[in-house]
Protein backbone atom coordinates (compact mmCIF):
# COMPACT_ATOMS: atom_id res chain seq x y z
CA UNK A 1 0.00 0.00 0.00
CA UNK A 2 2.83 2.40 0.75
CA UNK A 3 4.25 1.85 -2.72
CA UNK A 4 0.87 2.58 -4.29
CA UNK A 5 0.48 5.71 -2.18
CA UNK A 6 3.90 6.94 -3.23
CA UNK A 7 2.88 6.58 -6.86
CA UNK A 8 -0.52 8.31 -6.47
CA UNK A 9 0.75 11.27 -4.47
CA UNK A 10 2.81 12.87 -7.27
CA UNK A 11 -0.09 12.30 -9.68
CA UNK A 12 -2.48 14.08 -7.34
CA UNK A 13 -0.11 17.00 -7.00
CA UNK A 14 0.29 17.25 -10.78
CA UNK A 15 -3.48 16.97 -11.28
CA UNK A 16 -4.26 19.63 -8.69
CA UNK A 17 -1.73 21.94 -10.30
CA UNK A 18 -3.25 21.30 -13.72
CA UNK A 19 -6.85 21.93 -12.69
CA UNK A 20 -5.82 24.95 -10.68
CA UNK A 21 -4.26 26.42 -13.84
CA UNK A 22 -7.45 25.78 -15.91
CA UNK A 23 -9.68 27.45 -13.32
CA UNK A 24 -7.40 30.45 -13.23
CA UNK A 25 -7.87 30.80 -17.04
CA UNK A 26 -11.66 30.54 -16.80
CA UNK A 27 -12.05 32.83 -13.82
CA UNK A 28 -9.46 35.38 -14.82
CA UNK A 29 -10.71 38.75 -13.62
CA UNK A 30 -11.14 41.29 -16.40
CA UNK A 31 -12.03 44.67 -14.97
CA UNK A 32 -14.60 46.70 -16.94
CA UNK A 33 -13.51 50.08 -18.31
CA UNK A 34 -13.62 52.71 -15.58
CA UNK A 35 -16.97 54.49 -15.46
CA UNK A 36 -18.55 52.44 -18.27
CA UNK A 37 -20.52 49.92 -16.21
CA UNK A 38 -24.27 50.43 -15.83
CA UNK A 39 -26.99 48.62 -13.89
CA UNK A 40 -30.77 48.41 -14.40
CA UNK A 41 -31.24 51.54 -12.26
CA UNK A 42 -28.61 53.63 -14.07
CA UNK A 43 -29.99 56.61 -16.07
CA UNK A 44 -28.31 55.32 -19.21
CA UNK A 45 -30.17 52.00 -18.95
CA UNK A 46 -33.49 53.86 -19.01
CA UNK A 47 -32.41 55.96 -22.01
CA UNK A 48 -31.23 52.91 -23.95
CA UNK A 49 -34.46 51.07 -23.21
CA UNK A 50 -36.57 54.03 -24.36
CA UNK A 51 -34.53 54.27 -27.56
CA UNK A 52 -35.03 50.59 -28.32
CA UNK A 53 -38.81 50.61 -27.72
CA UNK A 54 -40.97 49.54 -30.64
CA UNK A 55 -41.92 52.69 -32.58
CA UNK A 56 -45.61 52.50 -33.45
CA UNK A 57 -46.01 55.90 -35.11
CA UNK A 58 -45.66 54.84 -38.76
CA UNK A 59 -49.25 53.54 -38.89
CA UNK A 60 -50.86 56.32 -36.84
CA UNK A 61 -53.07 57.26 -39.76
CA UNK A 62 -54.84 53.91 -39.19
CA UNK A 63 -54.69 53.22 -35.46
CA UNK A 64 -53.99 56.69 -34.00
CA UNK A 65 -51.55 55.16 -31.51
CA UNK A 66 -47.79 55.55 -31.22
CA UNK A 67 -47.67 52.88 -28.50
CA UNK A 68 -48.71 50.04 -30.78
CA UNK A 69 -48.43 49.01 -34.41
CA UNK A 70 -50.44 46.72 -36.65
CA UNK A 71 -49.03 43.44 -37.93
CA UNK A 72 -49.40 43.44 -41.72
CA UNK A 73 -51.23 42.50 -43.81
CA UNK A 74 -54.25 44.46 -42.60
CA UNK A 75 -57.44 45.25 -44.52
CA UNK A 76 -59.12 48.63 -44.04
CA UNK A 77 -62.03 50.47 -45.60
CA UNK A 78 -61.14 54.10 -46.44
CA UNK A 79 -64.08 56.29 -47.46
CA UNK A 80 -65.87 53.18 -48.74
CA UNK A 81 -62.79 51.80 -50.55
CA UNK A 82 -61.46 48.43 -49.37
CA UNK A 83 -57.65 48.36 -49.28
CA UNK A 84 -55.25 45.65 -48.10
CA UNK A 85 -51.99 46.96 -46.64
CA UNK A 86 -49.07 44.59 -47.28
CA UNK A 87 -46.11 46.89 -46.54
CA UNK A 88 -45.27 50.15 -44.78
CA UNK A 89 -45.24 51.91 -48.16
CA UNK A 90 -48.98 51.20 -48.50
CA UNK A 91 -49.70 53.68 -45.70
CA UNK A 92 -48.83 56.45 -48.15
CA UNK A 93 -51.78 55.30 -50.27
CA UNK A 94 -54.07 55.88 -47.31
CA UNK A 95 -52.57 59.29 -46.60
CA UNK A 96 -52.96 60.23 -50.26
CA UNK A 97 -56.69 59.44 -50.13
CA UNK A 98 -57.15 61.32 -46.84
CA UNK A 99 -55.21 64.35 -48.09
CA UNK A 100 -57.06 64.51 -51.40
CA UNK A 101 -59.79 66.84 -50.11
CA UNK A 102 -59.64 69.24 -47.16
CA UNK A 103 -63.40 69.60 -46.62
CA UNK A 104 -64.50 65.95 -46.47
CA UNK A 105 -65.08 63.70 -43.47
CA UNK A 106 -62.64 60.83 -43.92
CA UNK A 107 -63.68 57.45 -42.55
CA UNK A 108 -61.15 54.67 -41.89
CA UNK A 109 -62.43 51.34 -40.58
CA UNK A 110 -60.25 48.35 -39.71
CA UNK A 111 -61.41 44.86 -40.63
CA UNK A 112 -60.99 42.68 -37.51
CA UNK A 113 -59.40 40.53 -36.20
CA UNK A 114 -55.94 42.13 -36.23
CA UNK A 115 -52.69 41.54 -34.37
CA UNK A 116 -50.93 44.48 -32.75
CA UNK A 117 -47.39 44.80 -31.43
CA UNK A 118 -47.01 46.87 -28.27
CA UNK A 119 -44.04 49.10 -27.50
CA UNK A 120 -42.44 46.29 -25.44
CA UNK A 121 -42.72 43.95 -28.47
CA UNK A 122 -45.45 41.81 -26.93
CA UNK A 123 -48.34 40.92 -29.25
CA UNK A 124 -52.11 40.95 -28.82
CA UNK A 125 -54.92 39.71 -31.05
CA UNK A 126 -57.81 42.21 -31.16
CA UNK A 127 -61.12 40.83 -32.37
CA UNK A 128 -63.41 43.87 -32.29
CA UNK A 129 -63.46 47.66 -32.45
CA UNK A 130 -64.36 48.19 -28.75
CA UNK A 131 -61.31 46.28 -27.54
CA UNK A 132 -59.17 48.12 -30.07
CA UNK A 133 -60.35 51.53 -28.86
CA UNK A 134 -59.68 50.51 -25.25
CA UNK A 135 -56.11 49.67 -26.22
CA UNK A 136 -55.66 52.98 -28.04
CA UNK A 137 -57.01 54.92 -25.05
CA UNK A 138 -54.17 53.54 -22.95
CA UNK A 139 -51.62 55.32 -25.14
CA UNK A 140 -50.65 58.88 -24.31
CA UNK A 141 -51.78 61.26 -27.04
CA UNK A 142 -50.04 64.17 -28.76
CA UNK A 143 -46.68 62.47 -29.06
CA UNK A 144 -45.75 62.54 -25.35
CA UNK A 145 -44.90 58.84 -25.22
CA UNK A 146 -41.82 57.19 -23.75
CA UNK A 147 -39.96 56.16 -26.86
CA UNK A 148 -37.00 58.14 -28.18
CA UNK A 149 -37.38 58.10 -31.97
CA UNK A 150 -34.92 60.77 -33.10
CA UNK A 151 -31.89 58.52 -32.77
CA UNK A 152 -31.33 54.85 -33.58
CA UNK A 153 -28.64 52.35 -32.73
CA UNK A 154 -26.66 50.94 -35.64
CA UNK A 155 -26.45 47.18 -35.34
CA UNK A 156 -24.77 44.88 -34.64
CA UNK A 157 -23.40 46.04 -31.29
CA UNK A 158 -22.26 44.12 -28.22
CA UNK A 159 -22.42 44.45 -24.42
CA UNK A 160 -20.15 42.82 -21.85
CA UNK A 161 -21.68 41.43 -18.66
CA UNK A 162 -19.81 41.34 -15.31
CA UNK A 163 -20.60 39.67 -12.01
CA UNK A 164 -20.44 41.27 -8.54
CA UNK A 165 -16.68 40.64 -8.41
CA UNK A 166 -16.12 42.60 -11.65
CA UNK A 167 -15.46 39.33 -13.44
CA UNK A 168 -16.37 39.20 -17.13
CA UNK A 169 -19.01 36.48 -17.46
CA UNK A 170 -20.45 36.95 -20.95
CA UNK A 171 -20.48 39.07 -24.11
CA UNK A 172 -23.83 39.46 -25.87
CA UNK A 173 -24.25 40.68 -29.46
CA UNK A 174 -27.48 42.39 -30.58
CA UNK A 175 -28.84 42.64 -34.12
CA UNK A 176 -31.95 44.76 -33.56
CA UNK A 177 -33.86 46.95 -31.12
CA UNK A 178 -36.05 44.10 -29.92
CA UNK A 179 -33.06 42.08 -28.68
CA UNK A 180 -31.52 45.14 -27.00
CA UNK A 181 -34.80 46.13 -25.32
CA UNK A 182 -35.33 42.63 -23.93
CA UNK A 183 -31.76 42.54 -22.55
CA UNK A 184 -32.15 45.84 -20.68
CA UNK A 185 -35.60 44.83 -19.47
CA UNK A 186 -34.33 41.51 -18.09
CA UNK A 187 -31.26 42.89 -16.30
CA UNK A 188 -31.18 41.99 -12.59
CA UNK A 189 -30.09 44.36 -9.85
CA UNK A 190 -26.97 42.28 -9.34
CA UNK A 191 -25.98 42.54 -13.01
CA UNK A 192 -23.35 44.93 -14.30
CA UNK A 193 -23.02 45.66 -18.01
CA UNK A 194 -20.92 47.80 -20.34
CA UNK A 195 -21.21 48.68 -24.04
CA UNK A 196 -18.22 47.58 -26.06
CA UNK A 197 -17.29 50.95 -27.52
CA UNK A 198 -17.08 52.44 -30.02
CA UNK A 199 -20.70 52.13 -31.16
CA UNK A 200 -22.55 54.06 -33.89
CA UNK A 201 -25.92 55.80 -33.72
CA UNK A 202 -28.00 57.18 -36.60
CA UNK A 203 -29.61 60.62 -36.17
CA UNK A 204 -32.96 61.76 -37.57
CA UNK A 205 -31.28 63.39 -40.59
CA UNK A 206 -29.67 60.01 -41.48
CA UNK A 207 -26.20 61.18 -40.41
CA UNK A 208 -24.14 58.89 -38.18
CA UNK A 209 -22.19 59.54 -35.00
CA UNK A 210 -19.55 57.35 -33.40
CA UNK A 211 -19.92 57.11 -29.60
CA UNK A 212 -16.84 56.37 -27.48
CA UNK A 213 -18.15 56.20 -23.89
CA UNK A 214 -21.18 56.34 -21.59
CA UNK A 215 -21.05 60.12 -21.18
CA UNK A 216 -21.31 60.68 -24.93
CA UNK A 217 -24.09 58.12 -25.25
CA UNK A 218 -26.11 59.58 -22.40
CA UNK A 219 -25.77 63.11 -23.83
CA UNK A 220 -26.84 62.12 -27.34
CA UNK A 221 -29.86 60.15 -26.11
CA UNK A 222 -31.00 62.98 -23.82
CA UNK A 223 -30.65 65.52 -26.62
CA UNK A 224 -32.63 63.26 -28.98
CA UNK A 225 -35.76 63.22 -26.81
CA UNK A 226 -37.15 66.39 -28.39
CA UNK A 227 -34.77 66.73 -31.32
CA UNK A 228 -37.21 66.04 -34.18
CA UNK A 229 -40.88 65.80 -35.12
CA UNK A 230 -41.72 62.19 -34.26
CA UNK A 231 -45.00 62.41 -36.22
CA UNK A 232 -46.87 61.18 -33.15
CA UNK A 233 -49.54 63.89 -33.21
CA UNK A 234 -51.40 62.35 -36.16
CA UNK A 235 -51.17 65.53 -38.25
CA UNK A 236 -51.38 63.54 -41.48
CA UNK A 237 -52.70 66.51 -43.40
CA UNK A 238 -49.58 68.52 -42.57
CA UNK A 239 -46.28 67.58 -44.24
CA UNK A 240 -43.02 68.18 -42.41
CA UNK A 241 -41.84 69.93 -45.59
CA UNK A 242 -44.14 72.20 -47.61
CA UNK A 243 -44.89 70.53 -50.97
CA UNK A 244 -47.28 73.17 -52.34
CA UNK A 245 -44.70 74.73 -54.68
CA UNK A 246 -43.79 71.34 -56.14
CA UNK A 247 -47.47 70.54 -56.76
CA UNK A 248 -47.99 73.91 -58.45
CA UNK A 249 -45.03 73.35 -60.78
CA UNK A 250 -45.59 69.72 -61.73
CA UNK A 251 -49.27 70.06 -62.73
CA UNK A 252 -48.53 73.13 -64.88
CA UNK A 253 -47.95 71.74 -68.37
CA UNK A 254 -46.15 68.74 -69.84
CA UNK A 255 -42.78 67.13 -69.10
CA UNK A 256 -40.33 64.77 -70.75
CA UNK A 257 -37.54 62.68 -69.25
CA UNK A 258 -34.20 64.21 -70.23
CA UNK A 259 -32.03 61.99 -68.01
CA UNK A 260 -32.48 58.62 -66.36
CA UNK A 261 -29.71 56.61 -64.72
CA UNK A 262 -30.26 53.29 -62.97
CA UNK A 263 -27.10 51.13 -63.06
CA UNK A 264 -26.78 52.26 -66.67
CA UNK A 265 -28.09 55.09 -68.80
CA UNK A 266 -31.58 54.06 -69.97
CA UNK A 267 -32.87 57.36 -71.33
CA UNK A 268 -33.72 55.77 -74.71
CA UNK A 269 -36.41 53.65 -73.03
CA UNK A 270 -38.50 56.79 -72.49
CA UNK A 271 -37.72 58.61 -75.76
CA UNK A 272 -40.81 60.21 -77.25
CA UNK A 273 -43.01 59.96 -74.13
CA UNK A 274 -44.65 63.16 -72.87
CA UNK A 275 -45.68 63.10 -69.19
CA UNK A 276 -48.67 64.97 -67.79
CA UNK A 277 -49.41 65.16 -64.05
CA UNK A 278 -52.96 66.02 -62.99
CA UNK A 279 -54.20 67.72 -59.83
CA UNK A 280 -56.17 64.65 -58.71
CA UNK A 281 -52.97 62.58 -58.42
CA UNK A 282 -53.35 60.75 -61.73
CA UNK A 283 -50.77 60.95 -64.49
CA UNK A 284 -50.14 59.72 -68.00
CA UNK A 285 -47.22 59.18 -70.34
CA UNK A 286 -48.24 59.60 -73.98
CA UNK A 287 -46.36 58.59 -77.09
CA UNK A 288 -48.28 58.82 -80.32
CA UNK A 289 -51.51 56.91 -79.70
CA UNK A 290 -50.06 54.99 -76.74
CA UNK A 291 -51.04 56.21 -73.27
CA UNK A 292 -49.57 54.75 -70.08
CA UNK A 293 -51.69 55.56 -67.05
CA UNK A 294 -50.10 56.24 -63.68
CA UNK A 295 -50.26 58.07 -60.37
CA UNK A 296 -48.08 60.58 -58.57
CA UNK A 297 -47.87 62.04 -55.09
CA UNK A 298 -45.71 64.86 -53.74
CA UNK A 299 -45.03 64.75 -50.02
CA UNK A 300 -42.71 65.95 -47.30
CA UNK A 301 -43.76 63.51 -44.59
CA UNK A 302 -40.36 62.53 -43.24
CA UNK A 303 -38.45 65.78 -43.52
CA UNK A 304 -37.51 65.29 -47.19
CA UNK A 305 -39.47 66.58 -50.17
CA UNK A 306 -40.31 63.55 -52.32
CA UNK A 307 -42.12 62.70 -55.54
CA UNK A 308 -43.73 59.24 -55.60
CA UNK A 309 -44.33 57.79 -59.07
CA UNK A 310 -46.25 54.68 -60.09
CA UNK A 311 -46.81 53.85 -63.78
CA UNK A 312 -47.37 50.13 -63.28
CA UNK A 313 -45.18 47.05 -63.48
CA UNK A 314 -44.49 46.97 -67.21
CA UNK A 315 -40.94 47.70 -68.35
CA UNK A 316 -39.47 50.28 -68.54
CA UNK A 317 -42.03 52.20 -66.47
CA UNK A 318 -41.58 49.89 -63.49
CA UNK A 319 -38.16 51.56 -63.07
CA UNK A 320 -39.93 54.84 -62.21
CA UNK A 321 -41.86 53.30 -59.31
CA UNK A 322 -39.92 54.89 -56.45
CA UNK A 323 -40.16 57.56 -53.75
CA UNK A 324 -37.84 60.04 -55.47
CA UNK A 325 -36.10 62.66 -53.34
CA UNK A 326 -36.15 66.17 -54.84
CA UNK A 327 -32.65 67.48 -55.57
CA UNK A 328 -33.90 70.70 -57.13
CA UNK A 329 -36.84 71.96 -59.17
CA UNK A 330 -38.27 75.09 -60.79
CA UNK A 331 -40.67 75.86 -63.62
CA UNK A 332 -38.47 74.18 -66.25
CA UNK A 333 -36.69 71.26 -64.56
CA UNK A 334 -37.28 68.64 -61.83
CA UNK A 335 -34.22 66.70 -60.65
CA UNK A 336 -34.76 63.56 -58.56
CA UNK A 337 -32.62 60.96 -56.81
CA UNK A 338 -33.32 57.61 -55.18
CA UNK A 339 -30.99 55.57 -52.98
CA UNK A 340 -32.11 51.98 -52.48
CA UNK A 341 -31.12 48.35 -52.80
CA UNK A 342 -28.75 46.21 -50.81
CA UNK A 343 -25.80 48.51 -51.49
CA UNK A 344 -27.74 51.82 -51.47
CA UNK A 345 -27.21 52.22 -55.21
CA UNK A 346 -28.21 55.64 -56.53
CA UNK A 347 -30.64 56.31 -59.38
CA UNK A 348 -31.26 59.69 -61.00
CA UNK A 349 -34.26 61.02 -62.92
CA UNK A 350 -34.71 64.43 -64.53
CA UNK A 351 -37.85 65.93 -66.08
CA UNK A 352 -37.68 68.99 -68.36
CA UNK A 353 -40.17 70.86 -70.49
CA UNK A 354 -40.71 69.42 -74.01
CA UNK A 355 -39.42 71.36 -76.99
CA UNK A 356 -42.48 70.62 -79.09
CA UNK A 357 -41.36 67.69 -81.24
CA UNK A 358 -41.63 64.86 -78.70
CA UNK A 359 -44.16 62.12 -78.33
CA UNK A 360 -45.98 62.36 -81.64
CA UNK A 361 -44.53 59.84 -84.03
CA UNK A 362 -43.91 56.32 -82.82
CA UNK A 363 -47.04 54.26 -82.20
CA UNK A 364 -47.40 50.71 -80.84
CA UNK A 365 -47.91 47.76 -83.16
CA UNK A 366 -51.71 47.70 -82.82
CA UNK A 367 -51.96 51.40 -83.71
CA UNK A 368 -49.94 50.94 -86.90
CA UNK A 369 -52.15 48.01 -87.90
CA UNK A 370 -55.48 49.71 -87.11
CA UNK A 371 -54.89 52.85 -89.22
CA UNK A 372 -54.14 50.68 -92.27
CA UNK A 373 -57.44 49.96 -94.09
CA UNK A 374 -61.04 49.42 -93.03
CA UNK A 375 -62.27 47.00 -90.39
CA UNK A 376 -65.45 45.07 -89.56
CA UNK A 377 -66.76 43.53 -86.35
CA UNK A 378 -66.21 39.84 -87.08
CA UNK A 379 -67.29 38.58 -83.67
CA UNK A 380 -68.83 40.18 -80.57
CA UNK A 381 -69.82 38.12 -77.51
CA UNK A 382 -71.52 40.05 -74.68
CA UNK A 383 -71.92 38.09 -71.41
CA UNK A 384 -72.12 34.84 -73.37
CA UNK A 385 -74.58 36.16 -75.99
CA UNK A 386 -73.48 36.41 -79.64
CA UNK A 387 -74.46 39.92 -80.78
CA UNK A 388 -72.25 40.08 -83.87
CA UNK A 389 -75.23 40.53 -86.19
CA UNK A 390 -75.96 43.98 -84.73
CA UNK A 391 -72.81 45.28 -86.45
CA UNK A 392 -73.33 43.70 -89.86
CA UNK A 393 -72.71 46.11 -92.74
CA UNK A 394 -70.66 48.62 -90.69
CA UNK A 395 -67.13 49.56 -91.72
CA UNK A 396 -64.69 50.99 -89.16
CA UNK A 397 -62.10 53.56 -90.18
CA UNK A 398 -59.44 54.27 -87.51
CA UNK A 399 -57.50 57.52 -88.02
CA UNK A 400 -54.08 58.46 -86.67
CA UNK A 401 -55.63 61.41 -84.81
CA UNK A 402 -57.36 58.92 -82.46
CA UNK A 403 -60.80 59.32 -84.07
CA UNK A 404 -62.83 56.49 -85.55
CA UNK A 405 -65.97 56.39 -87.69
CA UNK A 406 -68.40 53.51 -88.17
CA UNK A 407 -70.17 53.83 -91.55
CA UNK A 408 -73.16 51.93 -92.98
CA UNK A 409 -74.87 53.51 -95.98
CA UNK A 410 -75.90 56.95 -94.75
CA UNK A 411 -75.21 56.18 -91.08
CA UNK A 412 -71.92 57.70 -89.92
CA UNK A 413 -71.21 57.14 -86.23
CA UNK A 414 -68.19 59.06 -84.80
CA UNK A 415 -66.04 57.87 -81.92
CA UNK A 416 -62.57 57.94 -80.37
CA UNK A 417 -59.91 55.32 -79.76
CA UNK A 418 -56.57 55.11 -77.99
CA UNK A 419 -54.15 52.56 -76.57
CA UNK A 420 -53.09 52.57 -72.93
CA UNK A 421 -51.09 50.47 -70.49
CA UNK A 422 -53.04 49.98 -67.28
CA UNK A 423 -51.62 47.84 -64.46
CA UNK A 424 -49.12 46.43 -66.93
CA UNK A 425 -51.82 45.34 -69.44
CA UNK A 426 -51.98 46.70 -73.04
CA UNK A 427 -55.50 47.95 -73.72
CA UNK A 428 -57.52 49.39 -76.61
CA UNK A 429 -59.95 52.07 -75.45
CA UNK A 430 -63.09 52.56 -77.57
CA UNK A 431 -65.65 55.32 -77.02
CA UNK A 432 -68.60 55.85 -79.38
CA UNK A 433 -70.62 57.88 -76.90
CA UNK A 434 -74.34 57.04 -77.05
CA UNK A 435 -74.32 55.93 -80.70
CA UNK A 436 -76.04 52.56 -80.96
CA UNK A 437 -75.07 49.80 -81.39
CA UNK A 438 -71.41 50.82 -81.00
CA UNK A 439 -72.00 52.18 -77.50
CA UNK A 440 -71.92 48.48 -76.54
CA UNK A 441 -68.19 48.55 -77.37
CA UNK A 442 -67.36 51.46 -75.08
CA UNK A 443 -64.71 49.92 -72.81
CA UNK A 444 -61.03 49.42 -72.04
CA UNK A 445 -60.40 46.19 -73.99
CA UNK A 446 -57.47 43.92 -73.13
CA UNK A 447 -55.42 43.28 -76.27
CA UNK A 448 -55.21 39.50 -76.70
CA UNK A 449 -53.67 39.18 -80.19
CA UNK A 450 -52.72 41.49 -83.06
CA UNK A 451 -52.14 40.43 -86.66
CA UNK A 452 -52.11 42.45 -89.88
CA UNK A 453 -55.71 41.50 -90.68
CA UNK A 454 -57.14 40.47 -87.30
CA UNK A 455 -57.31 41.99 -83.79
CA UNK A 456 -58.62 39.95 -80.87
CA UNK A 457 -59.79 41.71 -77.68
CA UNK A 458 -61.44 40.76 -74.39
CA UNK A 459 -62.90 42.44 -71.32
CA UNK A 460 -63.42 40.77 -67.93
CA UNK A 461 -66.46 42.08 -66.08
CA UNK A 462 -65.71 43.59 -62.68
CA UNK A 463 -69.01 42.23 -61.38
CA UNK A 464 -69.52 38.55 -62.08
CA UNK A 465 -66.24 37.88 -63.90
CA UNK A 466 -67.85 37.10 -67.30
CA UNK A 467 -65.63 37.64 -70.34
CA UNK A 468 -66.78 39.74 -73.32
CA UNK A 469 -65.00 39.11 -76.62
CA UNK A 470 -64.48 41.38 -79.61
CA UNK A 471 -62.76 40.44 -82.86
CA UNK A 472 -62.02 42.99 -85.59
CA UNK A 473 -61.01 41.84 -89.08
CA UNK A 474 -59.65 43.91 -91.93
CA UNK A 475 -62.06 44.25 -94.83
CA UNK A 476 -60.74 42.50 -97.93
Amino acid sequence: MKTIFNIITPLLIISLFYFSGCQQEVTEIIDPPAGEVFTPVSPIADLVQRTSLKDGSYDNIIDGSSCSSLVLPVTVVVNGMKITLDSIDDFYRIEHIVDKFDDDDDQIKIIFPVTVILSDYSELVITNEDDFEDLIDQCTEDGDDDDIECVDFKFPLSISIYDSDNQLSDVVTFDNDKELYKFIHDLKNTDFASFNYPITVVLSDSSEMVIKDNNELEDILKNAIDACDEDDDNDHDEDDVDNSELVKVIIDGNWIISYFFNDNDSINDFAGYVFTFFEDGSAEAKKGMSIIKGNWYGNGDDGKLKLELDFGEKSPFDELQEDWVLIEFDGTIIKLMDKSGEHDSESYLTFVRPTGDEGGDEAPAIAKVMVDGLWIVANYIDSGDDETARFNGFELDFSADSTVTATKSDDVLPGNWSTIIDDGVDKLVLDFGEHMPFNKLNDDWDIVDVKDARIELKDVSGGDGTVDKLVLEKKQ
